[in-house]
């Protein structure tokens, strides 16, 4: 199943993004965030959605970047070419995941437009993602904090022994498995 993330200014175009999640969805499409787009609080300017869990407006803004990353594309709404700083942030961060951006209205700051795939439906975007080789995205904290909890407390019960002395030799085995370890966590987070 193909995922995706969705990005757009919550003030000018949230009719928009809550119809694109359910047109993805539609098409069989996971809308990793938001996943569920009406708006129910806010602090000053910022808005906080149904899926949003907390209300930080930077973890908020950490899970929806990590989605980004985890997505096999990023959908832009912007009908009017409004793109925003945060959605323009929202477009390099997909860029910088080598995820690919697709929108069905040019952006009206050229620099970012040319960031954008302009396609004409999510049809064709989802054509072309799936023809493409796609890329495994892993699950991090922010997105899954349970399973990714789960494997750093298997990761870490599995390192205890080595560094307590009570298997191997002290010092390769330790190391080894520590540097594991460390390789475990490191993926898993990937904040």
């Amino acid at each position: 199943m193909l995922k995706a993330a969705v990005s757009g200014s919550f003030h000018r175009h949230m009719v928009g993004i809550y119809e694109a999640v359910g047109e993805l969805r539609e098409r069989g499409v996971a809308v990793l965030s938001p996943s569920d787009p009406r708006v129910v609080d806010n602090i000053g300017e910022f808005l906080f959605v149904a899926s949003d869990k907390l209300r930080s407006i930077r973890l908020v803004q950490d899970h929806h970047l990590a989605a980004i990353r985890a997505s096999d594309f990023l959908w832009v709404v912007c009908p009017d070419g409004y793109t925003g700083a945060s959605t323009s942030m929202e477009i390099g961060a997909a860029l910088v995941s080598g995820v690919p951006v697709f929108a069905s209205s040019p952006a009206l700051d050229i620099t970012v437009g040319e960031y954008v795939q302009r396609v004409s439906c999510f049809s064709e975007a989802i054509a072309r993602v799936k023809s493409k080789k796609r890329v495994e995205r892993s699950a991090t904290v922010l997105l899954d904090p349970e399973r990714v909890i789960d494997q750093s407390i298997d990761a870490l019960s599995q390192l205890r022994p080595s560094l307590l002395g009570k298997v191997g030799d002290g010092r390769d085995d330790a190391e080894r498995q520590f540097h594991k370890t460390r390789h475990t966590l490191v993926q898993t987070f990937n904040l």
